[in-house]
C-alpha cells in the first residue's frame, strides 16, 4: 500500500510540474537546437510520467473498453508495423534498455501462464503510452498556435519516439499473443 501511494504522490507530483512547464512553454527560450530536444524530452517525460507512475499503481488499463485492445484488423497492423520500422525499434529496447533478461522474465517467462501477464502489461503499456500520446499531441498543437514551430517539431518527434511507436509494439505483442492463443487452445 505504501508503494501505491509514493506512486500516486509521484504521478500528482509530475501532473502539477508538467501544467507549470507547460504554462512557462511560451517563455522559455533554449539556446540551440540541443537546448530546444532537451526541452522537448522534458515535455514528453513529465507528461508520460504522470500516467506511467500511476499505471504502476492503479490498474489504469481498465479505463479502456475491451474492445480498444482487440486487434481489429491485423493485417494492417503488421504493414504499418513493418512500414515504420517497428521492429527496429524493438530490437533497439531490447539491446538497451531491455537488455536484461531478468527484466524482461518479469513480464513473460515463455510459459503458457505467463501470457496472461504479458497481456495485462501490454495493456498497461499501451494505455500509459496512449494518453500522453494524445496530451503531448495538444501540447505541441499549443506550441504551433502560438508560433513556436521548432519547438512544437521536436516535441512532436520526441512524442512519436516516446509514446507511438511503443503503442504499436504493444499492439503487436497483443496480436501475437492471440495468434498463440489460438494455435494453442487451452486443453
Amino acid at each position: 500500500m505504501v508503494k501505491k501511494l509514493l506512486l500516486t504522490v509521484a504521478s500528482v507530483f509530475l501532473l502539477w510540474q508538467s501544467l507549470k512547464l507547460t504554462g512557462s512553454l511560451l517563455h522559455l527560450r533554449p539556446d540551440g537546437v540541443l537546448g530546444l530536444l532537451f526541452l522537448a524530452w522534458v515535455i514528453n517525460m513529465f507528461i508520460t510520467g504522470v500516467v506511467a507512475f500511476a499505471g504502476f499503481a492503479w490498474p489504469t488499463q481498465r479505463l479502456l473498453p475491451e474492445t480498444y485492445y482487440h486487434i481489429h484488423r491485423p493485417a494492417r497492423l503488421m504493414r504499418v508495423y513493418r512500414l515504420l520500422g517497428v521492429g527496429l525499434f524493438r530490437r533497439m529496447l531490447l539491446a538497451t534498455l531491455w537488455s536484461s533478461a531478468a527484466q524482461r522474465a518479469r513480464y513473460f517467462d515463455g510459459r503458457r501462464g505467463g501470457m496472461n501477464r504479458l497481456d495485462v502489461q501490454s495493456r498497461k503499456s499501451e494505455f500509459g503510452h496512449l494518453l500522453p500520446l494524445i496530451a503531448i499531441t495538444g501540447v505541441a498543437g499549443y506550441l504551433l498556435l502560438h508560433g513556436r514551430y521548432r519547438l512544437a517539431i521536436l516535441t512532436l518527434i520526441v512524442n512519436v519516439a516516446g509514446n507511438f511507436y511503443p503503442i504499436l509494439l504493444q499492439r503487436y505483442h497483443r496480436l501475437r499473443i492471440a495468434r498463440l492463443r489460438a494455435r494453442f487452445p487451452r486443453g
